[in-house]
Order: C-alpha cells, then sequence, then structure tokens
C-alpha cells in the first residue's frame, strides 16, 4: 500500500468520522434533553457579579440549536454562534487541505492584529450585553 493511499484513508476517517460522532452524541443530548430542566443551568460569574459574561446563555443556545431553533439560539448568546460558524470553517478548510495537500499539514496562522481584533470583539460583546438597551432587545 502506497503511503498516499494510507494518508487520504486518514483524511477521509476524519472527514466522515468527527460529523458521525457529532450526530450521536447529539441525538443522545436530545434524547436525554425532553426531560430536562434548562433553568438548572445558570452562569456562576452572573449569580456572583450580577453581570453577563462573554459566554452566558452558551448552553441555552447549544440546546437550542440541537432543538433547531436558530433564533432561539441567537437570542441566547449571538456571539456564541458566530464562534461554532469559525469552527465549523476550519474543520472543513482542514478537511479540504488534508485532501488537496496531503503531505502539507494545515496550520492556523493567527497574527497579533487578529488576536486584538478578537479580543476587543469579545471584550466589546461582553460589555455591550450589559448595557440595558441590549437588556430590553434580548432579556
Amino acid at each position: 500500500m502506497l503511503s498516499r493511499d494510507k494518508h487520504y484513508r486518514s483524511a477521509f476517517v476524519l472527514a466522515v468520522a468527527v460529523p458521525l460522532i457529532c450526530a450521536a452524541a447529539a441525538a443522545l443530548i436530545l434524547r436525554t434533553m425532553n426531560g430536562l430542566d434548562l433553568s438548572f443551568f445558570k452562569c456562576s460569574i452572573k449569580q456572583v457579579t450580577g453581570f453577563h459574561c462573554v459566554s452566558c446563555g452558551a448552553t441555552h443556545a447549544t440546546f437550542a440549536l440541537l432543538r433547531g431553533d436558530i433564533a432561539a439560539a441567537v437570542y441566547y448568546n449571538p456571539l456564541y454562534i458566530v464562534f461554532l460558524c469559525w469552527l465549523m470553517y476550519l474543520y472543513v478548510r482542514l478537511v479540504i487541505s488534508l485532501f488537496i495537500r496531503p503531505y502539507h499539514r494545515y496550520v492556523l496562522k493567527l497574527d497579533w492584529k487578529s488576536a486584538i481584533i478578537i479580543a476587543v470583539i469579545i471584550f466589546s460583546f461582553t460589555i455591550i450585553r450589559n448595557f440595558p438597551f441590549y437588556q430590553a432587545l434580548f432579556y
């Protein structure tokens, strides 16, 4: 067997196995979540400080996405939905790069400017979601 065939088989397993495992986990969570009270999941940072953190509502947004309710997921935490879309983009890009360039490892390049922009977005979102006008719109 050629090493090239082995590499493509590994890439194919990565491309198929990860989505199947995620789908199985989602089905298991959906099956057990029907009788689950979502008020049990509360943000400890919000309980201590009274302010919403950057990840407040991420658990509720995940459950809403699993139910297929995208509007509710955006309602709970819009930045988390953007983050999940970015992760899916990176995963698809990784799988495509494994098939196109099998011997070049894909490396996520994050320069200082991008890291600062991401930090500013996270900080700004955390500040904005605690203003009364944001809470009047979403809470």
